[in-house]
């Protein structure tokens, strides 16, 4: 088996202007002013912000406004025409607007999807392909894997990722994050029986920030075998202003955590699937409209890639005040019949229940960027959002600087085990969909017959 290639070298990265960089983004800074309303009332050092910013944003009500009176030369940028789809409202082809708009979207609290760049997707008339539901058969596989999930190990990349002032796409933390986090992945890959199989990859964009994608090879390469996606996005924003802090603990280095996690104990486990590759990724600019899903369907439509199945968890870590932690599947533009094929790996593999419900109208991630690419996905979620009207069981604090592991309050808390749960359940999903090579196997699983 030749060796895959892990490209790690950051020379991989575009070079591409950092046009949210310092001096407007700085931690080391003495010139502050009160944080008022705008930020919470602890702010870690590494989140601070310049008085600058806060001047802006007591002068002008706009966020485009505050950013060009920061930034004049972002002055055309702002002004470029966008397709944007509004979830909940207009319509499901979107309509032109701006990038400055996208910015007072978010203000709004309006999650859309940015088609300007997958504008063939959605121009073809794509047939969508059938989901993979095999009989779930692995548990002596999956079963013992669940003892190497670790709650520490989830912790220590959650303070290391939320140590950034934010991960925005075009900021220069959210570059250093996303090159922080594919060089913890090699590590991992490093460690592993099975490195050999295993592959990580910047996809680059037009924009700073990189997706990150590591695939699992199984023994002999099939192209016509289907893959299996497990996903998540490493981006923050915090929605009042991209130059303000957004440490982005459940929104989403959760669930980003989470799939990694997965991805740690199926590595150092030695897995390689039997049946089709096993892709894990870390999306890019989620917050700015799903553009790095969507530059990644699009390139593997272009390869003419088959998926048998997509699952993507997008905040797994907020447990409601007073409800019973769950896991949510939720049916929106999702496959129907992968949903209910998760809700029986997850009733199967995972140790709290399992429902499904809905996002409100104005929400949605970047499994959408599968559906309509014509792949089946589905969207594994930390609560029940429509349950007694909106946030729901969501986390209320997510695009904000509040957005953080310390969050206990009379709304609810910040839940490890709660992750842990979703990492079963990524496990689960990666080893039934694709199988598990009974010719490549730890040593010292054989002698003690786990296996």
């Amino acid at each position: 088996m030749v060796r895959l290639s892990i490209i790690g070298s950051l020379l991989a990265l575009p070079a591409l202007s950092l046009i949210f960089a310092s001096p407007l983004i700085e931690s080391q800074i003495s010139d502050q002013l009160p944080l008022n309303n705008l930020l919470s009332a602890t702010v870690s050092k590494q989140h601070e912000v310049h008085s600058s910013i806060l001047s802006a944003l007591e002068r002008y009500d706009d966020p485009v406004d505050a950013l060009l009176s920061l930034k004049p030369e972002l002055e055309g940028m702002m002004a470029e025409r966008r397709l944007i789809r509004v979830f909940g409202e207009g319509p499901s082809e979107g309509i032109w607007m701006t990038e400055g708009d996208k910015l007072r979207l978010r203000r709004d609290g309006k999650k859309f999807m940015d088609l300007t760049e997958s504008q063939e997707l959605l121009e073809s008339s794509l047939i969508a392909e059938k989901a993979n539901t095999p009989e779930i058969v692995h548990q002596r596989y999956i079963k013992p894997i669940f003892a190497d999930l670790k709650t520490s190990h989830m912790h220590d990349v959650l303070v290391k990722a939320t140590s950034f002032f934010n991960r925005y796409y075009y900021a220069e933390t959210g570059v250093q994050s996303a090159r922080w986090l594919h060089d913890h992945i090699a590590s991992i890959i490093a460690q592993s029986p099975v490195g050999e199989f295993i592959s990580l990859e910047f996809h680059t964009h037009r924009f700073p920030q990189p997706s990150i994608i590591a695939r699992f090879e199984p023994p002999t390469r099939n192209a016509s075998l289907p893959l299996t996606i497990i996903g998540a996005h490493q981006d923050s924003a915090n929605y009042l202003f991209p130059l303000l802090p957004a440490p982005g603990a459940d929104d989403d280095m959760s669930g980003s955590t989470s799939i990694l996690e997965a991805f740690r104990a199926l590595a150092l486990r030695g897995f390689i699937p039997a049946r089709g590759p096993v892709e894990f990724h870390w999306y890019a600019a989620e917050e700015a409209g799903l553009l790095g899903s969507q530059e990644i369907v699009a390139y593997k439509r272009g390869l003419n890639a088959k998926v048998g199945a997509m699952i993507e968890f997008d905040m797994t870590a907020f447990v409601a005040r007073n409800t019973t932690p769950h896991i949510f599947l939720l049916e929106n533009d999702a496959d129907d019949n992968l949903t209910k094929w998760v809700v029986k790996l997850a009733q199967e593999y995972v140790d709290i229940p399992v429902n499904t419900s809905s996002l409100g109208a104005g929400a949605g991630s970047d499994y959408m960027s599968w559906t309509r690419g014509g792949y089946p996905a589905a969207f594994a979620a930390e609560g029940d959002p429509l349950a007694g009207g909106f946030p729901g069981d969501f986390d209320g604090y997510i695009h904000t600087d509040k957005d953080r592991m310390d969050v206990d309050d009379e709304t609810g808390y910040f839940s490890l085990e709660h992750m842990l749960e979703f990492s079963k359940l990524a496990v689960a999903f990666a080893v039934e969909q694709a199988g598990w090579s009974d010719k490549h196997t730890r040593g010292d699983d054989n002698k003690k017959s786990v296996w």
